[in-house]
């Protein structure tokens, strides 16, 4: 599905800001539906938006773990 609504920076830091506060996607999508986005429009911007944090944190992650000339831990399982 395809949204026609204007998806900006603004909404998907809305998006990750609230749910790192701890507001549940049930309580996110009843917002965004309040404010006139279509259920399955809204779906495909909070998963669009969280899938690209959770990359952002794979990525930071992978990052800090190829540290020149250190060694990994035991306990990180690298």
């Amino acid at each position: 599905m395809r949204t026609h609504a204007k998806v900006t920076p603004e909404l998907r830091r809305w998006i990750i800001t609230q749910t790192e506060a701890g507001q549940t996607p049930e309580a996110l999508l009843e917002a965004m539906i309040k404010l006139g986005w279509p259920e399955g429009a809204a779906l495909e911007v909070m998963e669009r938006a969280l899938t690209e944090k959770v990359a952002q944190i794979r990525a930071k992650g992978a990052a800090s773990e190829t540290v020149p000339g250190v060694e990994p831990s035991p306990e990180s399982g690298s």
